[in-house]
C-alpha cells in the first residue's frame, strides 16, 4: 500500500526520460523511487491510500480506482496531470506487461504521463485516468470500452468511441454500444467488433457525430437512438433489442 502523491514538473520529466531509455534497453526498472522523493513528487490532498497489485482487467482498475478517490471531487482531480502519472509510475509494472523473456512493452508517452496542457485526444489514452472516469460516467456500461478480446491497454471500440469527448460522456452512446457490441456471457466484446465497415464501432462513431447535430442523443434514450441508426445496424441493433 501506498500513500498517493503528484509527480512534479521534476518527477514527470525523469518519468518521462525513463520511458525514452526503455524504449532502447527493455530491461530497465521503472524509478519508483521518485513516487515519494519530495524533490520529484508532492503529497496529494486529501490522503488517498492505494495498493500495488494487479488487476484483472482495465474495468477492475476502474472500479477500484473510483472506490479509492471516492472522497475526492472528480472535476478537480479529473485534469491532475500529476496525480495521473503518478498513477502511471506507481502501476507501471502492471501496464507495461512483461514478456517471457522479462523484457517489457512500452507504449507512447501519453498511456503513462498526463499532459499538463489539456487534450481529450490525448487524455483518453492514459491508462490509468480513462478506466476511472469510464466507470465514473457509466458504470457497468463501460466495459464496452475497456475490456477487449485479447492482450493490450485499449480496445478498438475504445479508441473509435473515446477519441471524441463529446461521445465518451454521452451515456446513450455508450450504453447503444454495450447493448450491440458486448457479450454480457462472455464478458467480452461480441465477434465482428473490430471491423471497419458497414454497422461497426467506427461507423457508430461517425454516425452519432452527424445525429448530433439534429438530436439531443444524450436525452434522446436507448431506444430512441437505435431507431435513429441506418440500416446497417440492422444486425447490431436487433443483438441490443434481444
Amino acid at each position: 500500500m501506498a500513500l498517493v502523491r503528484t509527480l512534479n514538473g521534476e518527477g514527470i520529466a525523469k518519468f518521462s526520460d525513463y520511458l525514452a531509455a526503455l524504449r532502447k534497453d527493455l530491461t530497465l526498472l521503472p524509478p519508483a523511487e521518485i513516487l515519494t522523493d519530495g524533490r520529484y513528487s508532492d503529497p496529494f490532498e486529501p490522503p488517498v491510500v492505494v495498493d500495488d497489485r494487479a488487476f484483472a482487467d482495465a474495468y477492475q482498475l476502474g472500479l477500484y480506482l473510483n472506490d479509492a478517490f471516492v472522497s475526492c471531487e472528480d472535476r478537480i482531480i479529473s485534469r491532475n496531470h500529476g496525480l495521473w502519472s503518478w498513477l502511471g509510475l506507481f502501476y507501471f509494472n502492471e501496464l507495461s506487461k512483461r514478456s517471457d523473456d522479462g523484457a517489457r512493452k512500452v507504449l507512447e508517452n501519453a498511456v503513462y504521463v498526463l499532459d499538463a496542457r489539456f487534450s481529450f485526444r490525448k487524455y483518453y489514452r492514459h491508462a490509468v485516468r480513462t478506466p476511472w472516469l469510464a466507470v465514473k460516467e457509466h458504470g457497468e456500461y463501460a466495459k464496452v470500452l475497456l475490456l477487449m478480446s485479447g492482450r493490450g491497454l485499449r480496445s478498438d471500440i475504445g479508441e473509435q468511441l473515446g477519441a471524441y469527448q463529446d461521445l465518451f460522456a454521452n451515456r446513450t452512446v455508450i450504453s447503444a454500444a454495450y447493448a450491440m457490441y458486448f457479450d454480457g456471457s462472455s464478458q467480452k466484446p461480441r465477434k465482428g467488433t473490430g471491423t471497419k465497415g458497414a454497422g461497426s464501432p467506427r461507423r457508430l462513431s461517425s454516425v452519432s457525430r452527424q445525429l448530433e447535430l439534429t438530436y439531443d442523443l444524450q436525452d434522446c434514450g436507448l431506444e430512441h437512438f437505435l431507431s435513429l441508426l441506418p440500416r446497417e445496424f440492422k444486425t447490431w441493433v436487433q443483438r441490443a433489442r434481444s
